[in-house]
């Protein structure tokens, strides 16, 4: 986190001065001081609510992953030039990539290439990307499996369901107490993307990848909710 957000300070100059000055709130953030930086937004917030750089700060200090994505997206759409907007992409490519969405995590990486060659993130971001095919996501947070614990212990669990992901431990803790109360198994693993840490909320175990389908499909039906299944890391 403390170098990205370094790159953020290094790389705002005065070409973008049209823009609301964020610097000093990032080098709060930067410095752990989350409060101030949340005082500050809260005043951008209400003198410049559609500045493009305001947006960008609201995005970066809101702990739920999917409304972040969603006001990192809005820069990136009404912004397209905004001075923050490799940041942005940047951000959004490691998002989907953590999520494992490889395909759609490739396509910001390559509009990141393509877009701001001269781009420090573009160093941090190239990577190689599987070739794995996924389920698009249609949303971010996603519950799944219904499944109660086996009783049988010599049996080898390979797989799991990836429901959700948070920024906020405390918003992955709710998704799992609400799938505890419906007899769900669930456990928080974590995942280090771009410096921030993502709690990551996975329901179920399997030991075939085909034994989780029939789940994906009752709770499609029973939730209105896509989950994704994903080898378990052992």
């Amino acid at each position: 986190m403390k170098k990205i957000l370094a790159t953020l300070l290094i790389a705002t100059s005065s070409l973008f001065s049209q823009e609301v000055d964020i610097a000093t709130a990032l080098q709060q953030i930067e410095s752990g001081n989350i409060k101030p930086a949340e005082v500050i937004l809260r005043d951008l917030k209400t003198k410049n609510p559609g500045d493009p750089s305001v947006i960008f700060l609201d995005a970066v200090l809101t702990k739920d992953g999917d409304e972040a994505l969603k006001k990192y997206s809005t820069v990136l759409e009404k912004y397209p030039n905004s001075k923050y907007a490799d940041a942005v992409i940047y951000r959004i490519f490691s998002y989907y990539y953590s999520l494992g969405y490889y395909k759609k995590a490739e396509t910001y990486l390559n509009r990141l290439k393509k877009d701001f060659p001269e781009s420090p993130y573009i160093k941090t971001a190239d990577r190689k990307i599987p070739d794995i095919e996924e389920q698009p996501p249609q949303q971010v947070i996603v519950p799944s499996k219904p499944i109660k614990p086996e009783k049988v212990e010599t049996k080898t669990y390979n797989f799991t369901i990836q429901a959700g992901a948070f920024l906020n431990i405390d918003n992955a803790k709710k998704l799992c107490d609400r799938l505890n109360r419906e007899n769900y198994f669930t456990e928080i693993t974590t995942k280090d993307v771009g410096g921030s840490i993502l709690n990551v909320v996975n329901v179920g175990r399997f030991s075939t990848e085909e034994e989780s389908r029939s789940v994906l499909n009752l709770l499609e039906k029973k939730f209105n909710l896509k989950g994704r299944t994903v080898p378990i890391n052992k």
